[in-house]
């Protein structure tokens, strides 16, 4: 169910309660699939019974509606997939939060001179006291990678150690790289917590064109994070075959947050001062 919580001015909609909005701000007739999701919207105190917008919520309305700056970052996990991120307008931004299994996501108004780190929190980024890696670099490809993932998702092993080595054989047998790379690449697999990808995308200056950035990271808890330096961001789907060269680098949480921060267009890049 949508939702609203005065006090922080935040918001739970799901995607056919923003679908709602934008008919709503078009001035367009609600369709009869989005009725449910309108008449929810109703009950929440959202809309009132002629769909005029609640005072709080037209501000986030107007910036869906003119986005000038859209971050995405899709994280997978054990739970599956969420989808986290950020829009950016011309008098306000906000961040919005998925929690796993739910349909809605939590949409705050944010300053602007925190987004950086309300990006930072959503994929968790935090210091790690690791060792050092025995390699600081793998380079595979990608399909070694994925039949990493289909042999750990198939395996019923005993014990840890167990499932190291018949990791360790399958990416062997994969065409993997040698050791040290094969250990490490072994081990990230199995220390996975979570991996990402965060987009930005603006319209340029000239407002003709849109300028895509991203990164791919591997969060692999005690062993850190590992930068998917190749395939590059942003892939297009269906822009990776699996013969595709796969490098992956060892980075430190600092250096994360100074390539997030780089994600950000400065204002001279964007059509509109924001």
């Amino acid at each position: 169910m949508p939702s609203f919580d005065s006090a922080r001015e935040r918001f739970r909609l799901g995607a056919d309660h923003l679908k709602v909005l934008g008919h709503l701000h078009d001035g367009e007739a609600v369709p009869e699939d989005l009725v449910p999701a309108r008449d929810a919207m109703r009950e929440a105190g959202l809309l009132s019974e002629d769909d005029a917008v609640l005072p709080q919520l037209a501000t986030l309305t107007r910036v869906l509606a003119d986005t000038v700056l859209l971050v995405q970052t899709e994280v997978t996990g054990g739970q599956g997939v969420t989808l986290h991120g950020a829009l950016v307008g011309q008098d306000a931004c906000y961040t919005y939060e998925t929690w796993p299994g739910e349909e809605e996501s939590e949409y705050v108004p944010t300053d602007l001179g925190t987004l950086v780190w309300s990006l930072a929190r959503a994929v968790g980024l935090r210091n790690r006291d690791g060792k050092p890696p025995q390699a600081p670099t793998v380079t595979t490809t990608v399909g070694v990678l994925d039949a990493g993932f289909a042999a750990l998702g198939g395996m019923d092993a005993d014990s840890v150690e167990e499932a190291a080595d018949r990791l360790r054989a399958a990416l062997a047998e994969a065409g993997g790289p040698g050791d040290p790379e094969l250990t490490v690449l072994t081990h990230l697999i199995l220390q996975l917590n979570a991996n990402w990808r965060m987009t930005v995308a603006h319209q340029n200056r000239s407002g003709q064109g849109t300028e895509i950035r991203g990164i791919a990271v591997l969060d692999c808890g005690p062993l850190g994070y590992w930068l998917r330096e190749r395939p590059a961001e942003p892939i297009m789907p269906g822009g990776v075959d699996p013969s595709a060269e796969l490098r992956l680098v060892h980075v430190e949480a600092k250096d994360l947050w100074d390539m997030i921060t780089n994600l950000l267009p400065d204002a001279d890049e964007l059509r509109i001062p924001a």
